[in-house]
C-alpha cells in the first residue's frame, strides 16, 4: 500500500540471500507437538549469558527508570581501550555492532560511490549501501573453499571506490584469514578508501589475538574494526557493540548516533563481561570441540563442510536450503534458511547430536 511512498533503497533485497524463511519456536512446538526446539540459526551463545555480566545487569535494573549515565560509557570505553591497547578516543560504543557498521556507511558513503562487498555476506552490508545511495560492487568468494577473493577485490578498486566491507571470519561461510595475510593484501589500498573489518566472530578463531586487524590500526588511518558483545559474551538481546578506528573517524561517526541510544543495563553488563575470562574461555573451547564434531560428522556423510573459524558452519547438503529448514523443524531443530548453503550455529553437544541424528535420518530417507 505504501510502496510508492518509500525511498528506493527500502524496495531492494540483499543479493546474497534468498527469500527469508522463519517461524517462531512456539509455533513449531505447537505444530509438531514438541517440548523442546533448538535454535541453531542466529549464531547465539548456547551457554547463555556471562554470569558476571548477568549479575551486573540485574543490579543495574534497579535504576532502569533513569537515563543512561554517560560516565559509565566512558568507563567501558576506557576498559576497551586498555584491552586493545589504543586510545579511548579510538573507541565508539554502539547499540550492537550492526549500528557501528551502519554509522560507518552513513558517514562515508556518498551517492554514486562504490562499495565493495565480498559475497556471500552479512545482508545489512548491502542495505547500508542501498540506504546511502551507494553502488554495490559484488565480489564472489572463491567457490572451491569460500575464502574471500582478495585478488578480485583489489582488481575491483577504482577511482569511485569509497568503502570496502571485510568480514573476518566471514558470515555466513565461517572462513577466515590470519590478520597478517589481510594486512599484506590491503596495505597498498589508497588511504581515501575506508576499510571496514567486521570482527563479530574473531574470538572463535584459533588465534584471535593475532588475527584481529586492531593490531594494524596504526598502519591504516582509514581502517574501522567493529566488534560485538552478542556472541562470545552471550549478550545478543542486550544490543551492544563497538567500533575501533582513528580518533578523526570516530569523531565523524559519532555525529550519526541518536541521543541516549545505549542503556545502563547494557553498559554495566559489558563492563562486567570483559572481566569474565572464565566464561569466554569456556565458550571458545566448547565451540572448537563442537565445531570439529559437526564438521567430522557431516563430512563422513559425504557433504561439503567449508572450513570454519566461527561459531557456525557452512555446509553444502546438496539440497535446497529453504526446503532443509522446513524438513528439520519436525526434529526440533531450526537452522538459517536463506543462504545458498546451510549456515548452522554450533550449539551444545546435546543440540548438535540431535541435529546430526536428524540429518542422518533425512539422508537415509533420501530427502537430502
Amino acid at each position: 500500500m505504501f510502496e510508492h511512498l518509500v525511498k528506493e533503497y527500502a524496495l531492494k533485497k540483499a543479493p546474497s540471500t534468498v527469500i527469508p524463511v522463519g517461524v517462531s519456536i512456539e509455533e513449531v512446538k505447537r505444530k509438531y507437538g514438541l517440548e523442546q526446539v533448538y535454535k541453531l540459526a542466529s549464531n547465539e551463545n548456547p551457554y547463555g549469558v556471562s554470569p558476571k555480566a548477568l549479575a551486573a545487569m540485574m543490579d543495574a535494573l534497579r535504576e532502569g527508570h533513569l537515563y543512561p549515565d554517560s560516565t559509565r560509557d566512558n568507563v567501558l570505553r576506557k576498559k576497551l581501550a586498555e584491552k586493545h591497547r589504543v586510545g579511548i578516543d579510538q573507541i565508539m560504543v554502539t547499540c550492537g555492532a550492526a549500528n557501528a557498521l551502519a554509522y560507518a556507511a552513513e558517514t562515508f558513503i556518498k551517492p554514486g560511490e562504490e562499495c565493495i562487498i565480498p559475497s556471500p555476506a552479512y545482508p545489512p552490508y548491502y542495505y547500508n549501501v542501498f540506504k546511502n545511495d551507494g553502488v554495490i560492487v559484488d565480489i564472489p568468494s572463491r567457490p572451491d573453499d569460500m575464502m574471500l577473493d582478495f585478488d578480485k577485490i583489489l582488481e575491483a578498486v577504482n577511482e569511485k571506490t569509497r568503502l570496502i566491507f571485510i568480514c573476518n571470519p566471514n558470515n555466513p561461510t565461517g572462513t577466515a584469514y590470519p590478520g597478517h595475510t589481510i594486512f599484506e593484501y590491503i596495505k597498498g589500498i589508497r588511504k581515501d578508501i575506508i576499510i571496514v573489518v567486521d570482527e563479530a566472530y574473531i574470538d572463535f578463531t584459533d588465534d584471535s589475538e593475532k588475527d584481529t586487524m586492531i593490531n594494524y590500526l596504526a598502519d591504516f588511518p582509514n581502517l574501522i574494526v567493529t566488534r560485538t558483545f552478542s556472541k562470545i559474551y552471550g549478550l545478543a538481546a542486550i544490543r551492544l557493540g563497538y567500533a575501533v578506528a582513528c580518533p578523526e573517524i570516530i569523531k565523524y561517526m559519532n555525529k550519526s548516533v541518536a541521543a541516549r541510544s545505549l542503556s545502563n543495563i547494557g553498559i554495566e553488563g559489558a563492563i562486567a563481561a570483559l572481566d569474565d575470562e572464565e566464561f569466554r574461555q569456556m565458550t571458545v573451547h566448547n565451540n572448537k570441540v563442537e565445531r570439529a564434531y559437526l564438521s567430522d560428522e557431516f563430512t563422513k556423510l559425504g557433504f561439503k563442510v567449508f572450513e570454519s573459524q566461527a561459531n557456525f558452519i557452512y555446509v553444502d547438503f546438496k539440497s535446497n536450503c529453504q526446503d532443509l529448514y522446513f524438513k528439520l523443524l519436525p526434529y526440533g531443530v531450526m537452522i538459517r534458511g536463506d543462504f545458498s548453503n546451510a549456515r548452522i550455529s554450533i550449539g551444545t553437544h546435546l543440540q548438535n547430536e540431535i541435529l546430526v541424528r536428524a540429518i542422518k535420518d533425512l539422508n537415509d530417507k533420501g530427502q537430502l
